[in-house]
């Protein structure tokens, strides 16, 4: 359990760190974009979580609600959704999500996301059997500099594979029009990919 309360913590660390800093919001009015992260908060951000993304938006006066959760898929096909938290959002704001391999004492991975706007935090937990570690790994954030918003977004993904040898990205086509390459999820064993919505 301390892990999940230090993984607590160190989000809202970086968002307040963040918030510090307004002219780190590098979203264009109506986009997303991969947060520009100091040394330091990527530094307080690896020493809780084996895995991290984190986003800015802009909803640009246009969309007031923001979603977010984590799609599990298994040899393709989609088992399960982790997570999904909705908030109301105002203008700019940020998404947070990490990955924690192992809850001490468990088998479990602890996934943790948060939506940050207008001074308010909204986060969601929650628990997965952990991937065996054996397994190669790809993670990545979606390739575009910025990604507009409509639809629901593949923000990021972390892919395993028993293959070692030839484990590859996702490709831009598959986070610009995911719904027409969903084959591509076929080659893997397990992948979570982390999606938004605005409304």
């Amino acid at each position: 359990m301390k892990r999940v309360s230090v993984v607590s913590i160190v989000m809202l660390l970086i968002v307040s760190l963040m918030g510090c800093n307004s002219s780190q919001q590098s979203a264009k009015p109506g986009n997303i974009s991969a947060a520009d992260l100091t040394e330091r908060e990527k530094t307080i951000l690896s020493s809780a979580a084996d895995h991290a993304f984190v986003f800015d938006f802009n909803a640009g006066g246009t969309y007031k609600q923001a979603d977010v959760w984590v799609e599990k898929y298994v040899a393709g096909k989609l088992t399960g959704k982790i997570n999904r938290i909705s908030t109301e959002v105002k203008n700019n704001g940020t998404l947070i999500f990490t990955v924690s391999n192992a809850i001490e004492g468990t088998s479990q991975s602890l996934f943790s996301t948060a939506i940050h706007s207008d001074g308010t935090t909204f986060t969601g937990k929650g628990s997965e059997p952990a991937v065996d570690q054996g397994k190669a790994i790809v993670e990545e954030t979606n390739p575009n500099d910025s990604i507009p918003i409509k639809g629901r977004m593949v923000l990021a993904s972390i892919c395993y594979s028993k293959e070692q040898e030839d484990v590859r990205s996702l490709s831009t086509d598959f986070y610009e029009h995911p719904e027409r390459h969903m084959d591509e999820l076929k080659s893997y064993d397990v992948i979570y990919l982390l999606r938004s919505e605005f409304k």
